[in-house]
């Protein structure tokens, strides 16, 4: 491919090998670009990408659309694309090292044509790379290390450019002689990009902003859906492939996608967590896709397109979608719905209609925790496709049981822990919903033993979780409302008084120091010690008349307003005589036992 613009256009686009485009020119990247930024998990990706494509010995492997902008005669600059000719240029580099090892001098050469100014016979090796000049210019930052790097010299690591060095080093390390000469063959000449070529005349930025600002960049669920429809490209296959995309459409209207755009993309994370374990959300679609071509490997009844048509059409049923969106956006304030929902038929089969610890308040109190979803998915769906009447009732109430002490072991976590994090249940929750999608026998799935094992804060041992209880702070507004809401249903006789979103969580002694002068049981110290722990803390709701700043005065004119309100909890408040230190402390140890009484834990049965 020639670097000059033979059309008529001013802008030029081409398709080129990524090799030839590095033999025609040399690179700078512009001063005002960006230093090298790719992390250690883009690299990986990337070579993860090339291994996949060279294994599958595909005819190219497409990389994506460089822009380059005239400077002078065979000089070009990287308007867009630095990340991806850096990195290839020094997969080459590590490459021409194995290559000057091994005495291949042909392929030493060719990967040396990548890094320097070299014509197509010249007869250089690594050991001149000190006398040769680099074909591409990194930013001012990055190239020192970089011609070090190209030039055969090991250096340690200080920053991205050298991060992405150790990732590659590490990688052409754990591979034979062999699979190196054989892969390199395949990159020189099938990775393939699109090339922007823009003369020097054209502001080279209105041309990157339009090229970067139009459209939409896909996203995973985008990427998903696609891959699904490549299952279908021939003609014969378009009835199907069309099924599927009303399929998939669907699924977007039932979870009302166009009020919040990430739910269809949870939903199907969700899914494909329940059916193949555990998928990192950052790399989702990657490892959907490996996942899949192991099972379409390991199929031999079905073909890879009637697997994906099957497993679509899964994906898209009504009560599966119904029991996500049920997870998801669990009704409020009602707890027996009056409609033919989910919820309602689980509660009747359950026997928990009354209940104050049921399928409702367990999903009210999961929605915070995304990390469960796969569990409560998981086990929500055992008990829609049981069909037999009599054994239904059975599940359903395993499955109560299941997700109590689920429920309990999250909330009792959260409440304890500095941060409840995510990644430290993330594998497990999601191999856990595996096992209970494909166990023959529920009772054969070891739950109290998975909830052990991951158990950091000692939450199954009750005096434990008391005695951290009695000195928690709950300082996040939604945790501690959490906390409220869910004494506040075991306490209530009827927990449907208490309308979810009318209440907020109300600071007894007043978040503010500003009132310190009227609250003469508390000093600065003692206010900052104990104004966020929770024997501190209560429900109060808008329609208790709260005065305006007067309210937080004193403690006898707050009491009024406590006494009032239907909840139990904090109508208790008003039977103390005056507020301190002390009463915090003696509320907390109360509020302590009642959570290890609503939050139980029982023992493995």
């Amino acid at each position: 491919m020639s670097l000059i613009n033979a059309e008529k256009t001013v802008v030029n686009a081409k398709a080129s090998v990524f090799s030839f485009l590095f033999y025609e020119g040399k690179f700078e990247v512009p001063w005002h670009q960006r230093y090298y930024d790719w992390t250690k998990e883009h690299v990986t990706e990337l070579l993860y990408d090339l291994d996949e494509a060279f294994r599958e010995n595909r005819k190219c492997y497409f990389l994506g659309a460089i822009m380059l902008v005239k400077k002078s005669q065979g000089v070009w600059e990287i308007n867009d694309g630095q990340q991806r000719m850096v990195t290839f240029s020094l997969i080459c580099a590590r490459l021409a090292r194995i290559f000057n090892r091994e005495g291949d001098t042909r392929r030493e050469a060719l990967a040396l044509r990548i890094s320097y100014f070299l014509n197509e016979n010249h007869t250089s090796n690594l050991s001149e790379a000190d006398e040769l000049t680099p074909r591409l210019s990194p930013p001012r930052k990055d190239k020192t290390n970089y011609n070090l790097l190209i030039r055969g010299k090991d250096i340690a690591a200080n920053g991205n450019l050298t991060t992405a060095w150790g990732e590659i080093d590490k990688h052409f390390s754990s591979i034979d002689v062999d699979k190196a000469k054989k892969f390199f063959d395949f990159i020189i000449n099938r990775l393939e990009v699109a090339c922007l070529l823009v003369p020097k005349e054209l502001d080279p930025s209105s041309v990157f902003e339009t090229l970067n600002a139009r459209g939409k960049p896909l996203g995973d669920l985008d990427l998903i859906r696609n891959y699904f429809y490549s299952f279908f490209s021939e003609k014969s296959e378009e009835p199907r492939r069309n099924t599927v995309h009303d399929s998939l459409e669907r699924v977007r209207t039932q979870l009302r996608e166009e009020t919040n755009r990430t739910k269809a993309l949870e939903y199907m994370r969700c899914y494909l967590q329940c059916k193949y374990g555990f998928l990192p959300k950052d790399r989702l679609y990657r490892e959907m896709k490996s996942k899949i071509k192991d099972n379409c490997g390991n199929s031999l009844s079905q073909t890879p397109s009637d697997y994906i048509f099957h497993l679509v059409e899964d994906i898209s049923r009504n009560d599966k979608v119904e029991i996500f969106h049920a997870i998801s956006s669990p009704p409020v304030n009602h707890p027996i719905p009056s409609d033919d929902s989910l919820i309602r038929y689980f509660l009747r089969d359950s026997r928990q209609m009354t209940s104050r610890r049921n399928l409702f308040v367990f999903l009210r109190e999961l929605k915070a925790y995304k990390v469960t979803q796969p569990i409560v998915f998981a086990l929500l769906n055992r008990y829609v496709l049981e069909m037999d009447g009599r054994k239904k009732k059975g599940v359903a109430r395993f499955v109560h049981n299941r997700l109590k002490l689920l429920t309990s072991f999250v909330m009792r976590t959260a409440f304890v822990a500095p941060k409840f994090e995510p990644s430290h249940f993330e594998r497990e929750f999601s191999d856990l919903a595996q096992k209970i999608a494909f166990a023959n026998s529920l009772d054969s799935i070891p739950f109290h033993r998975i909830l052990r094992d991951v158990d950091e804060y000692s939450v199954f041992n009750n005096s434990d979780f008391i005695e951290k209880m009695e000195q928690t702070t709950i300082r996040e507004t939604g945790k501690a409302k959490r906390f409220f809401l869910g004494l506040a249903y075991h306490e209530q006789p009827d927990s449907i008084v208490i309308n979810e979103r009318r209440y907020t969580v109300e600071h007894i002694l007043p978040k503010s120091d500003e009132y310190l002068p009227d609250w003469s049981n508390f000093d600065q110290r003692e206010h900052a010690d104990n104004v966020s722990r929770i024997g501190n803390l209560t429900l109060l709701s808008g329609t208790d008349n709260k005065p305006g700043s007067a309210f937080n005065r004193s403690f006898d004119q707050k009491k009024g307003i406590f006494e009032k309100s239907p909840v139990l909890l904090t109508q208790e408040i008003a039977q103390a005589t005056d507020w301190s230190p002390k009463e915090i402390q003696k509320r907390q140890k109360r509020l302590a036992k009642l959570a290890a009484k609503v939050w139980e834990l029982p023992n493995e049965k």
